[in-house]
């Protein structure tokens, strides 16, 4: 019963130093990696300022991670063939496998009560890993530009529609007051607002439609005219690269400590495990 036993451990023994003795192998022998990181900040615009700040963030992380994001890295950097030549035996990668490769080489952390976040890149390549970083963050940056700018011509192009509908407004209520005007034989010059009120009441209100009409007709050009000017002002997004990666004088892994340690577990695990499956003297006499 004992000897079987110790069959048992042994036979849990060696499996387990033979995977502790691999993974240590593992991080001693893999390439150093380096990690490139950069800071942006980031302000949420008109249609995310009701947005939590948590979501907003967390919603932003898509953005980054996302295909319109990163496509624009992996073209930018000629991913496609660079990556092809070293992962892919010298054959040109298709975006969506870029993209993927890149996914994983990257990592976003927030900042703790701010919209700051940073943009993490790993690489064998110092000056890759900080290429990457800076190409996703002038990417994103990009990305929320041309947003503001295709939200800025839509509310622009919406104005005008409004704008263009009260011109016809306005012209009927024109009418209708020149209308009553000829009607009520009224002088070329207006009159007092008090008289028109008491003695030429219709007047007076189809007088008030066509001045708020035309009010608000004043304040929808100036609107406009501001979005427009908007639109010519230098190009913001709402997003600051306020720390530019570098490439990383020290690589941050693997762990060679760690691998060191888990060889040495897994040796003396696997020589126990072959210890305890030893032929005894008794079984072989």
């Amino acid at each position: 019963m004992k000897i079987h036993r110790t069959k048992i451990l042994g036979f849990a023994l060696l499996p387990a130093g033979l995977a502790l003795c691999a993974t240590g192998l593992w991080l001693l022998l893999s390439p150093p990696q380096y990690q490139a990181v950069v800071r942006i900040a980031l302000e949420p615009d008109s249609a995310t300022a009701t947005t939590h700040e948590e979501d907003f963030v967390e919603l932003e992380f898509e953005v980054i991670q996302s295909e319109v994001v990163l496509g624009k890295v992996v073209d930018g950097l000629n991913l496609n063939d660079e990556w092809g030549r070293k992962y892919a035996g010298g054959n040109r990668l298709k975006t969506v496998e870029t993209i993927d490769l890149l996914k994983r080489r990257i990592n976003l952390r927030p900042v703790r009560s701010t919209t700051l976040i940073e943009i993490l890149a790993t690489s064998n390549n110092p000056d890759e890993a900080a290429k990457i970083a800076n190409a996703i963050a002038k990417a994103y940056h990009n990305y929320r530009v041309e947003t503001r700018q295709r939200l800025a011509l839509y509310e622009i192009k919406n104005l005008e529609g409004i704008f263009q509908k009260q011109e016809q407004d306005i012209k009927v209520s024109q009418a209708k007051l020149e209308q009553l005007r000829n009607q009520l034989n009224l002088p070329n010059f207006e009159l007092r607002e008090e008289i028109l009120k008491s003695n030429y009441p219709s007047y007076f209100l189809a007088k008030q439609e066509y001045d708020n009409w035309t009010n608000w007709q004043n304040l929808l050009k100036t609107k406009i005219e501001t979005e427009k000017s908007d639109l010519g002002l230098p190009k913001t997004s709402f997003v600051e690269i306020i720390g530019p990666a570098v490439p990383p004088t020290f690589p941050s892994g693997p762990n060679r400590l760690l691998g060191a340690v888990l060889l040495a577990m897994g040796l003396a695990s696997s020589a126990g495990g072959f210890f305890l499956l030893r032929p005894s003297g008794r079984q072989s006499a």
